[in-house]
């Protein structure tokens, strides 16, 4: 068992009073001696002999005695913190003499209640370091007592260098200062939030706790940090969306009401002005279907309302029909779609979907390619991966808005995409289908020079083989 530090100076008093003894008894037996006659001084030095066994043996016990002590009260306090048993504190007990019934029930008590102390610490201290929100405490003297690894993350800094300084000491936000210190005075819990520069910049949520304002509490105040970054930015993209869906959803309803107006007001008696107002309110309702059409898609597959069902399908038949709704418009514009696919090509997919991402790709490198131009789709293996790649001799995409083709109603070139009916919401469609597949999208460009997108699908693997090997 291991010792406290006191023991080893108790060793040299204990050996100091022995000494001391040993030399009192050695005395008093001499002086005796030297008074008395020969029976008596043998009587004498028996008595001596006694009287230093019974000091010998009191110091002796003396010793042992204060050796348990402090072993009792080293056990007691290692039990208490948690790192020992309670076997080392039943020994020296057992050594004092004190073992009883009453006393080994206290002491067990007390170590129960101290190992619940010690493990709650220990799984409180676990949770808190491994939260996903940040917390900073401040203890009662003012200074930082508790950082954990999401605010050090979150701020940018290392615990160690703010642990134990005072909140204005340090480099932290002066916002979360300020909340630290205000709670406190008003005696009241207080929300903030910052935003702290970057690429994207971080949203950061504050709300500053005071705990307890006695000079005894352990924590006085403390701040909780909430990343609100995707929060605010998914809020962003909602409110973005309703604005472009009110503005796309008011152009065609307005060249509609204008032109039934027009022809209220006497154009309808112009056969001409008559054909060309019906074409126009015919393209608008067109206009507008596609658009709910594609809201509808868009949000049903976004949300997870759409189910996506896979099954083995051929890839020349996904390919085909794609291609094939989108021919009447590549023979307006004298375009020629060219289509190379290896045969017995198999890909586990829900075709339905698939048809519908080709299409919008396809769709999309027709309508902004100029008349007479190529449109090229081919399919097959890349890397264990299955992909459909649409090549086009377009008018190609800007590199600054490359990163946003994808977005929901972005357009390239927006006066080219409404000529053709365009929503601008097909990328966003696509992108929306390829991902619940678990795969990817990419594109390369050059302006002037045409666009290729590519989208990539994980091959399903059945006993180590290519689902490729399947007949459709």
């Amino acid at each position: 068992m291991r010792r406290s530090p006191q023991t080893s100076s108790s060793h040299g008093n204990s050996d100091a009073d022995l000494v001391l003894v040993l030399v009192g008894i050695c005395a008093l037996a001499v002086l005796l001696c030297l008074s008395c006659t020969f029976v008596t001084r043998l009587h004498c030095v028996v008595v001596g002999v006694f009287l230093a066994l019974t000091g010998v043996a009191h110091v002796c016990f003396v010793r042992r005695r204060k050796h348990a002590l402090r072993d009792l009260v080293y056990s007691l306090r290692r039990v208490l913190s948690g790192t020992e048993h309670l076997y080392a504190a039943n020994i020296a007990m057992r050594r004092l003499g004190l073992l009883s019934s009453d006393l080994a029930s206290i002491v067990a008590e007390l170590g129960s209640a101290a190992k619940l102390l010690y493990d709650g610490k220990r799984q409180a201290d676990l949770i808190i370091s491994n939260m996903t929100d940040g917390i900073i405490a401040v203890d009662a003297k003012g200074f930082i007592c508790m950082v954990n690894r999401a605010a050090a993350e979150m701020l940018g800094i290392k615990e160690s260098d703010i642990l134990g300084m005072k909140p204005v000491e340090t480099d932290l936000h002066p916002e979360i200062i300020r909340l630290l210190e205000e709670c406190v005075l008003q005696d009241r819990a207080l929300a903030a939030e910052v935003r702290l520069p970057g690429q994207p910049p971080r949203v950061l949520g504050l709300r500053a706790v005071c705990s307890a304002r006695r000079p005894d509490a352990g924590v006085r105040s403390f701040v909780i940090i909430d990343d609100l970054t995707e929060v605010r930015r998914h809020q962003r993209v909602q409110e973005e969306f309703l604005s472009n869906v009110s503005h796309e959803l008011r152009t065609p309803l307005t060249a509609i009401r204008t032109t039934a107006e027009a022809l209220m007001s006497g154009a309808k008696k112009d056969i001409v002005l008559l054909d060309r107002f019906l074409t126009t309110i015919v393209r608008e309702v067109d206009r507008l279907s596609n658009l709910v059409g594609d809201l509808t898609e868009i949000v049903r597959i976004s949300s997870g309302m759409t189910l996506t069902e896979k099954s083995y399908c051929d890839a020349a038949d996904i390919v085909s029909q794609a291609v094939e709704v989108v021919r009447p418009l590549a023979k307006q514009k004298n375009i020629e779609i060219s289509v190379d696919l290896p045969e017995r090509l198999v890909v586990y997919c829900d075709g339905t979907q698939m048809v519908h991402a080709v299409r919008n790709l396809v769709d999309n490198a027709v309508k902004y390619t100029p008349d007479g131009g190529k449109v090229s789709v081919a399919a097959g293996l890349n890397d264990d991966k299955f992909y459909v790649r649409v090549c086009d001799t377009g008018i190609g995409i800007p590199q600054g808005e490359v990163r946003r083709i994808f977005e929901r109603f972005y357009r390239v070139d927006k006066a080219r995409s409404r000529q053709y009916g365009g929503t601008g919401l097909g990328l966003s469609i696509v992108k929306e289908i390829v991902e619940s597949h678990g795969g990817e999208v990419t594109v390369e460009t050059e302006l002037g020079k045409g666009s290729t997108f590519t989208i990539f699908l994980p091959l399903r693997r059945a006993n180590g083989e290519c689902s490729t090997n399947r007949s459709a």
